[in-house]
């Protein structure tokens, strides 16, 4: 609000000194002003600048900015508007605002891995964040009064933190450790309930299957330390251990299964797809529907963006895109899979990936 004022007053006072100007000079050419901007690079940068050129009236000539500069160019601006009065020799006036732009301020993004419990009675859980965006250093500060990026010796309880920038951007986010599920290896999913299904919150990691059979699966770039947040990639052959069955357990914990092409669709449907789009295939649908199973969506269903392996065992689209395959067939090479993307708000519903393509896999509970 302050400088507002200081520009109006600026501007007011330029009014005022033109309007009591009444001989008009002779001789000279208006003065004209045009000039160069270079917006602020980041948010706070302090790298703008304006590059001023003059023509016109008889030179000397004279600057006065809003800012207290009196050079003709200006540099290390902060984004905002900048007045300039220039006068010459003759004392003649012209005067201009310039407005130097700055992106918004990046927002803090948080991804956290969670350990649930072992037991609904233990208190051996953690989160681990992960924190984009924002401007380092960061500050946290949790539920518990913890003051650390990171919190172990939790119970199945509700945990919220707080993280703050170096500008005083802050995110806060709950991180819910009740209600999950625990595979054959110790691993442990949050569960989410989405109209009548009830999903894992997050990608499956598992490298065994319920019987303890050693299953094949990949980590996007050979990077272990991903698995906790991301999960693990299978090929759909490995996901649905040997069977080509629609609802097939496959790689699922006991009472969990690899969801059906339609068991997606009624997900879909209860996040507001009509009917026609869910039947759409090898195109995106869903004004929204995709956002709202991304992370921190309305539907609790946060999605990460793993990538992909191809066949050929190259990666690709980490942050960028979701792959999760269904147990539905598509022909004897190919199965059906949803794809979420970061820049679409709608999912996409195809059958072009061969099997030997590693995507993400989500469980569904059996008897929705």
């Amino acid at each position: 609000m302050k400088k507002i004022f200081q520009i109006f007053l600026f501007v007011f006072l330029v009014i005022i000194m033109v309007q009591c100007r009444k001989e008009k000079m002779i001789g000279s050419d208006p003065i004209e002003l045009s000039y160069i901007v270079t917006d602020v690079s980041a948010y706070a940068a302090y790298d703008g600048a304006i590059n001023l050129s003059v023509t016109g009236g008889i030179p000397p000539y004279g600057f006065f900015w809003s800012n207290g500069e009196v050079t003709e160019d200006i540099d290390s601006l902060d984004g905002g508007i900048y007045v300039i009065i220039v006068t010459d020799k003759l004392h003649q006036i012209k005067a201009d605002t310039i407005e130097v732009l700055q992106p918004d301020p990046d927002s803090i993004i948080l991804r956290y891995e969670i350990n649930y419990p072992t037991t609904n009675e233990g208190n051996d859980g953690s989160v681990i964040l992960t924190v984009k965006g924002g401007y380092p250093p960061y500050s946290y500060l949790w539920s518990t009064g913890s003051q650390s990026k990171d919190i172990f010796g939790l119970s199945a309880d509700l945990y919220t933190v707080t993280v703050t920038d170096s500008l005083g951007l802050t995110r806060t986010d709950t991180i819910s450790l009740q209600d999950f599920i625990v595979d054959v290896e110790g691993n442990s999913y949050g569960t989410i309930t989405i109209g009548n299904q009830t999903w894992m919150k997050q990608n499956l990691r598992v490298q065994h299957t319920a019987g303890g059979e050693e299953v094949e699966s990949f980590v996007y770039r050979n990077r272990d330390s991903l698995a906790g947040s991301y999960g693990r990639l299978y090929t759909w052959e490995a996901a649905m251990n040997g069977s080509n069955e629609d609802g097939a357990q496959g790689i699922c914990p006991d009472g969990w299964h690899i969801p059906t092409d339609e068991e997606y669709k009624i997900l879909e449907m209860a996040l507001g797809m009509t009917q026609q789009d869910a039947d759409k295939s090898n195109t995106w649908r869903g004004t929204d529907v995709g956002t709202k199973l991304k992370f921190g969506g309305s539907s609790g269903f946060d999605a990460l963006l793993s990538g992909r392996m191809k066949g050929d065992e190259t990666y690709s689209y980490m942050d960028k895109i979701e792959y999760l395959w269904t147990s539905t067939e598509s022909g004897s090479e190919k199965a059906w899979q949803r794809t979420l993307d970061k820049d679409a708000d709608d999912i996409g519903r195809f059958n072009s990936a061969p099997k030997n393509y590693a995507f993400s896999v989500r469980c569904l509970k059996n008897d929705n």
